[in-house]
């Protein structure tokens, strides 16, 4: 009997831990006032707190949460570097979802990163893929 309750609590942990999981690759464009504009790729992997809220990590942004509503939502981050902590904020627009099972997305988002003079502006172009 308590076999039977482990895999049953194993494969529930295992339900909650992949729902909802999404993967995401994106061109970064930083520095836009200067010539040459700034371009990287990021990468990251998030997952949807509920209908309308996420929870990540973006490997430019640092960690990430997002609010939704519709194919819009307010971008909130943070990032740590050379002990220095950098808060960004930003709205971002998915223009398409499509898929059964392995979700695909294409999404634009823009962000400022930083506060006064160093803050900074960061334009990504976003394809999402989850589960």
């Amino acid at each position: 009997m308590k076999m039977v309750k482990n895999i049953a609590i194993v494969a529930c942990a295992a339900s909650f831990m992949f729902a909802n999981v999404s993967f995401h690759m994106s061109n970064n464009y930083s520095s836009l006032d200067a010539n040459p504009i700034v371009v990287n790729t990021s990468y990251g992997a998030s997952y949807a707190l509920n209908g309308t809220t996420t929870v990540g990590y973006d490997s430019t942004l640092g960690m990430l949460m997002s609010f939704g509503v519709g194919n819009t939502s307010l971008r909130m981050g943070w990032s740590t570097a050379n002990n220095t902590t950098t808060t960004s904020l930003g709205l971002g627009f998915t223009w398409w979802n499509g898929g059964d099972g392995f979700n695909t997305s294409i999404s634009t988002n823009y962000d400022l990163r930083g506060t006064g003079d160093t803050s900074d502006g960061n334009l990504s172009m976003v394809v999402g893929f989850g589960f």
